[in-house]
């Protein structure tokens, strides 16, 4: 949490001290449109840190962290493709049947498509602030074990000596493969939207949300109203999925010349 403070504050000073970033046309006239819509900085770094959420069987809400890096390249000034990883951690707990609280750490990969849609709608220029909006799709690997709220007692693990991989694109079933995992490996669908600001000409601070559809159910190492241990040895579950998202603030760098 202390991280994430110091980059705000960090953000927050650049933005007080910053000179301001001037927005004009290449015909010289202040916030008319230039509709030449090539990125004057095509390619972008981008490093991120937040608080995770949870939704699913024990989501009585504990916030964990989560930092990233991502690397990306403008197609335009409306569309831009970005690679991501990131590794964090999620929590949770449920008193009422489950009694039990549960950790989750985890890295992804995720590709996306991000939309400006300052640069697609607005008439004029639309100086330093943009809205974006994202979506995408990306792998996840974790490894989630659920303990006694009374004791602290291991009492259900996604992953132990006879986990094994499930199939991709199995819905349920046995396991194959060699077994003694260390993580579960699932698909996930990352959508979201972001605030982005330019401090100066090539860096931007932004703010995000972003939330996960997750092809499992075993996120909390819980898999439905049961206690049975939902390690990948066995099957996918074939109750709802989980899903989580995270906030988190960014810094990007900005930079390439664009092709005249």
């Amino acid at each position: 949490m202390r991280y994430i403070l110091l980059l705000t504050a960090c953000a927050l000073a650049g933005i007080t001290f910053a000179q301001p970033v001037r927005y004009r046309s290449p015909n010289g006239v202040s916030n008319k449109k230039n509709y030449n819509r090539r990125a004057t900085q095509p390619y972008f770094l981008e490093v991120r840190c937040g608080l995770t959420q949870f939704y699913g069987e024990l989501n009585a809400q504990a916030m964990h962290g989560i930092a990233g890096i991502g690397v990306g390249r403008s197609v335009n000034k409306q569309v831009a493709i970005q690679l991501d990883y990131n590794a964090g951690s999620i929590g949770g707990e449920k008193r009422v049947f489950f009694n039990s609280w549960f950790i989750n750490e985890y890295n992804s990969v995720e590709c996306l498509v991000k939309w400006d849609l300052s640069e697609q709608f607005c008439e004029r220029e639309p100086g330093p602030a943009h809205f974006s909006v994202f979506a995408g799709i990306g792998q996840i690997w974790f490894s989630a074990n659920a303990y006694d709220l009374g004791d602290n007692r291991l009492v259900r693990f996604t992953n132990s000596g006879q986990s094994a991989r499930n199939p991709l694109f199995l819905r349920w079933g046995p396991a194959r493969g060699p077994r003694g995992i260390k993580k579960t490996r699932e698909g996930i669908l990352p959508l979201g939207t972001s605030v982005s600001y330019a401090l100066l000409e090539k860096l931007k601070i932004a703010f995000e949300y972003r939330f996960y559809f997750v092809r499992t159910d075993k996120l909390d190492a819980t898999s439905g109203r049961r206690l049975i241990n939902p390690e990948e040895s066995e099957s996918y579950s074939d109750t709802p999925n989980d899903t989580f998202s995270f906030l988190a603030v960014s810094l990007q760098y900005h930079f390439g010349q664009k092709k005249k």
